[in-house]
């Protein structure tokens, strides 16, 4: 019993390391690239973990829904996101790292210009302007 509670507090603690360091793999986007991919917003999810973007893109064989992760409300806050930012049916156009696997969808470009319905989004910082332009036939559906 002497050492019971210690070693209890080890291993739940080391459990929630794991599990936290696992979540947060972005591995499986090319960090390396930054495209620039333009829509229709489907739905914004502003809620933690992360902050996600449906956004419906028309392809040569129909729309094709994306799914774009950002960072958590709390990180894109800090750099002008809001929960008011961009609803349903706006027009956007936004920066980010592609899926290796070529299917639709990517990690947020938060350094990215955000344009909503054809002008930069209110108050939402950005270091550059918009990178390569998404190219269809890349893109695995």
């Amino acid at each position: 019993m002497k050492y019971g509670l210690p070693v209890l507090v080890a291993v739940l603690a080391s459990a929630g390391a794991n599990s936290a360091a696992a979540h947060h793999s972005f591995s499986m986007y090319d960090r390396y690239r930054t495209v620039t991919l333009s829509g229709t917003v489907k739905e914004y999810i502003w809620t933690s973990p992360h902050v996600t973007i449906q956004l419906l893109r028309n392809a040569g064989r129909g729309p094709v829904v994306w799914t774009v992760e950002g960072s958590s409300p709390t990180v894109l806050a800090r750099g002008g996101w809001t929960s008011t930012v961009m609803k349903p049916g706006d027009r956007i156009s936004l920066g980010l790292h592609p899926r290796k696997d070529g299917s639709a969808g990517g990690l947020l470009a938060d350094e990215q210009q955000l344009l909503v319905n054809g002008h930069p989004a209110k108050g939402v910082l950005w270091l550059r302007q918009h990178g390569e332009e998404l190219n269809e036939m890349t893109i695995r559906q």
